[in-house]
């Protein structure tokens, strides 16, 4: 449990998954891609509360460590499940607040509680602590450290410990608290990083944007610790921009809005937000604007879904277009989503070279499944009836013969308002194969056409 000395964790509740499961829920973007971070995965899961950990609460633990985690081990859930077992992980020490409390190099254990073996991952459920992840971890007291593993001041919550890397945070002086120790731990990330590391660290600067009692929002302090290194213009800046968007959920304001601080209900929630000041710093100016696009574009390989919600306001930019179609020809991993988006925004401009490479995916054994799952809607929802014909075709060549990819390509077309989606179910429903448990191709089928008969009598 933690300390009586921090203050309760925000809690926020669980909402159940929109009617019509989680599916019908993103309208064809499908579940892989709709969760994002943290955010949007709270409101798929049924239970009572997520914990939100405010940094601000982690920072008034007795001792702050920056570590590596070398080994992790768990403990076998008991006879009839757990939520949680106890787990154990042997950390090394990178740095640590108060400097004194660990010596760099020193290792120790930490018991911490995770999901059992094999668990499906749920929000806030344990720490993500893993072998070679590095965190800033926020300790209990421990009178016995040679005897006894350290713990973390609290069992659960998102946001319970906080993602660093291994270098040492290049500011000057040492952190006046344990507050600046850990904002400098993820501002050291932002600066120095690696793209995934810079996602990761934008992703939960973007949670932090919601102050309370005791808890001040983090967006601007990080910020202007960026601006002690970084010069106004230099490239970070974009990207640092495009990786924060491209990992926040939906829905949420446009580019021009945050950089005002502004929410959906004309309101101004973001005032104080990671974003917000970042795109402040970045300027409203043409060549801002432009090398914002340009590593929207670059990062879709590690944030295809964030980007592709994003960059639909910049759909009639002659240079994202130009720049997008260079990505499908080369086949750029992510780029088809992003694409799709610009479909839907209306800028066709991009069809061929989306359309072409979709079929490339489609026709190609193994191809990976978020490419191929892309590939599927744009066909489906772009495609020339030519294109959705060979489409069709593809699915009765497989049907019997490859059970893995059959599957793959009827469910990303079916949960959509399309009409097209009729005939796929045409061909389901004479398969009377058990699709799962005692549900066969064919009840999927007919449950489907039930819902497009309903959704179509209520227009």
């Amino acid at each position: 449990m933690a300390s009586a000395t921090l203050w309760p964790p925000e809690r926020v509740p669980r909402r159940p998954a929109p009617r019509g499961g989680l599916h019908g829920s993103v309208r064809g973007w499908g579940l892989a891609a709709a969760v994002s971070l943290f955010c949007l995965a709270a409101t798929l899961v049924r239970a009572s509360l997520v914990v939100i950990w405010k940094l601000d609460q982690l920072a008034r633990a007795p001792v702050l460590v920056t570590g590596f985690i070398e080994e992790t081990s768990r403990d076998p859930a008991a006879i009839g499940g757990q939520r949680t077992v106890m787990a154990h992980a042997e950390v090394r020490v990178l740095r640590s607040y108060p400097p004194a409390a660990l010596a760099a190099g020193q290792r120790i254990r930490l018991d911490y509680e995770a999901l059992p073996e094999g668990a499906s991952a749920r929000p806030g459920a344990g720490p993500p602590i893993d072998r070679g992840a590095i965190f800033a971890l926020p300790l209990q007291s421990n009178p016995q450290p040679a005897s006894a593993p350290w713990r973390l001041i609290a069992g659960q919550g998102v946001g319970l410990v906080v993602p660093a890397i291994v270098p040492t945070p290049r500011f000057a002086g040492a952190p006046r608290d344990g507050r600046d120790f850990l904002l400098r731990e993820i501002a050291s990330e932002l600066l120095d990083g690696a793209r995934r590391e810079v996602l990761t660290a934008a992703g939960y600067a973007s949670e932090q944007r919601i102050g309370g009692p005791g808890v001040h929002p983090i967006g601007r302090d990080l910020v202007n610790l960026l601006k002690s290194e970084l010069p106004a213009g230099d490239p970070r800046w974009p990207l640092v921009a495009a990786l924060t968007l491209g990992g926040m959920g939906i829905p949420r304001p446009g580019v021009a809005d945050l950089r005002e601080g502004k929410d959906l209900n004309g309101g101004h929630s973001y005032a104080d937000s990671f974003i917000t000041a970042v795109l402040q710093e970045l300027g409203p100016s043409e060549p801002a604007r432009q090398s914002l696009i340009r590593e929207l574009l670059a990062n879709s390989d590690i944030a295809s879904w964030g980007v592709g919600m994003t960059v639909p306001e910049f759909a009639q930019d002659p240079g994202l277009i130009q720049e997008l179609r260079r990505m499908l020809r080369a086949a750029r991993p992510g780029a088809l989503l992003v694409a799709r988006s610009i479909l839907i925004a209306g800028e066709h401009a991009i069809r061929p070279d989306a359309t072409a490479l979709s079929l490339r995916y489609i026709f190609t054994p193994g191809a990976d499944f978020s490419e191929l799952q892309a590939a599927c809607w744009v066909i489906r929802d772009f495609g020339s009836d030519a294109q959705f014909n060979w489409l069709l075709d593809q699915i009765r060549a497989i049907q019997y013969r490859d059970r893995d990819r059959y599957n793959a390509l009827v469910r990303n077309l079916l949960w959509s308002d399309n009409p097209r989606e009729r005939a796929v179910l045409d061909i389901m429903l004479h398969d009377d194969r058990i699709y799962d448990g005692e549900t066969r191709y064919s009840d999927l089928a007919r449950g489907e056409l039930q819902r497009l008969g309903r959704s179509a009598a209520g227009r």
